[in-house]
């Protein structure tokens, strides 16, 4: 640390590439060069080289969007999601100069749109949070399971007792049923919309008064979604999902229009619970239980009225992981082998069988398919932590687009600057290679961590003035 801030002159442009990087905690390190050419002539225009830099490399952004992996870069993909929700519910036009055809009107304001959670079924009973006063599990007749545990429980956990979300008996819980209900759960949900289109076809003909076939709901209606998922305490997953109800242009398909006016949010509600309650998928028999994949009883459908506040909770999961809640759970893959070593670590009993489930049930031909041992460290789940449809809103693409656009233009003399020239005059070529992951030195990381903390209080302390001077100094 000291022989990296003893030379004045290599330390700020150390800083300020770690800056450059959004103050990263491991970025990527390449060398190489780069050129600006001009497109018509072919002529150089810059020339850069990492040569030039501390250490010889350029620092880049990881760009994990994992909180446990990276704070700096995750809290960057928050904001983005938070922004991609927002305009699927109030509307995003393409700023000014930009080409964005992901831009969503300000019309969808007004379109059918509800919060819905959906939870996965009961493997078992487990000790849960209650409010003061109130017992995990009551029981005036006292049962016990065949194995002579007690079924219930007459603690009040908090949030901070470990027991929250254990079985009240490992041996009665259904570890096969937990895992393999993870791996269909993308599937579950793929079906759930299908489902959807077909309760809008009957509801529909019910409200109109003639029947409405699912081909002919298609072509008026377009439902358009974002979800994410969240874990529970119990080590399963939940799933919040932001569904809208949009119309369908027939001289334009890829147009938001407003849908019919039959097309309210009861109607939508009403089809999202009763294409739930219909949904079920078979799971394979890994024992003599037949199983099948349906949600949860537990299913909150909620109007959106605050798009900003519904944004703010999706976007809040975008950045977490199975780790963030279950204690000791790698956010990366591990073997069969480390199991071991995270039970001495702390990883809970509970955790530690499902976890093993997914390398035993992987054994097995009917389970091939599931890749199970491959995502024990998401306890089966292999889809994606968050999904939208195609129409929902604007991309992430974009959004980065916006907000290097917006560098651009606010970084000073644009014209005089090769690099920041978006006109199509400039064209960027590079030949880059990697170098590593993280910082170069260990004390980096330290400091590193010192320049982001400062720069996050600067942060906050602008917004802060800023709120104060709006308010009149009040």
């Amino acid at each position: 640390m000291i022989a990296r801030v003893a030379d004045p002159h290599a330390w700020q442009r150390w800083a300020r590439q770690v800056e450059h990087a959004g103050h990263c905690m491991r970025p990527v390190r390449i060398y190489g060069r780069a050129f600006a050419v001009d497109a018509a002539t072919g002529e150089i225009r810059a020339t850069y080289s990492s040569a030039e830099e501390p250490d010889g490399t350029l620092l880049v952004a990881c760009k994990d969007r994992r909180a446990a992996v990276c704070p700096a870069c995750s809290r960057v993909y928050r904001a983005d999601t938070w922004h991609l929700v927002a305009a699927g519910l109030r509307g995003r036009w393409a700023a000014d100069g930009e080409q964005d055809v992901t831009a969503v009107p300000v019309s969808v304001v007004d379109h059918p749109a509800v919060f819905a959670t959906f939870t996965a079924p009961s493997f078992g009973p487990v000790h849960r949070i209650t409010p003061e006063g109130w017992r995990c599990r009551p029981r005036r007749a006292r049962p016990t399971c065949p194995h002579g545990t007690r079924l219930w429980c007459s603690d009040t956990h908090g949030a901070d007792d470990p027991r929250v979300g254990t079985p009240l008996c490992h041996r009665c819980y259904d570890y096969p049923g937990h895992v393999l209900w993870h791996a269909t759960m993308p599937e579950l949900w793929r079906r759930t919309v299908i489902y959807l289109y077909q309760e809008l076809a009957r509801l529909a003909s019910q409200r109109i008064g003639r029947t409405m076939g699912v081909r002919v709901v298609r072509r008026l209606l377009r439902v358009s979604y974002v979800k994410v998922t969240e874990w529970q305490r119990r080590a399963a997953i939940h799933l919040h999902a932001v569904i809208r109800l949009d119309g369908i242009d027939a001289d334009d398909p890829a147009a938001v229009v407003p849908p019919p006016s039959w097309a309210d949010t009861g109607l939508l509600e009403e089809a999202i619970r009763d294409a739930a309650a219909r949904m079920s998928i078979p799971l394979p028999a890994v024992d003599q239980y037949s199983r099948t994949a349906v949600w949860g009883d537990q299913l909150d459908i909620t109007p959106v009225h605050a798009p900003e506040r519904a944004a703010a909770y999706v976007a809040k999961y975008a950045t977490k992981t199975a780790g963030d809640t279950l204690p000791h759970l790698p956010v990366t893959r591990f073997g069969a082998a480390d199991l071991a070593r995270l039970r001495r670590r702390g990883l809970s009993p509970h955790v530690s069988r499902l976890a093993s489930t997914c390398f035993l049930l992987d054994r097995r031909p009917e389970c091939a398919d599931l890749r199970l041992a491959k995502y024990a460290h998401t306890l089966g789940f292999a889809g994606h932590f968050a999904t939208k449809s195609r129409r929902y809103s604007t991309t992430m693409t974009a959004l980065r687009i916006a907000r290097r656009n917006w560098r651009t233009r606010t970084g000073g003399d644009t014209a005089a600057d090769p690099w920041s020239r978006r006109d199509g005059t400039t064209v960027m070529v590079g030949d880059w290679r990697m170098v590593g992951l993280g910082y170069a030195r260990v004390g980096d990381v330290e400091l590193a961590a010192t320049l982001a903390r400062e720069h996050q209080e600067a942060r906050e302390y602008a917004r802060e003035t800023a709120g104060h001077e709006e308010g009149g100094g009040r």
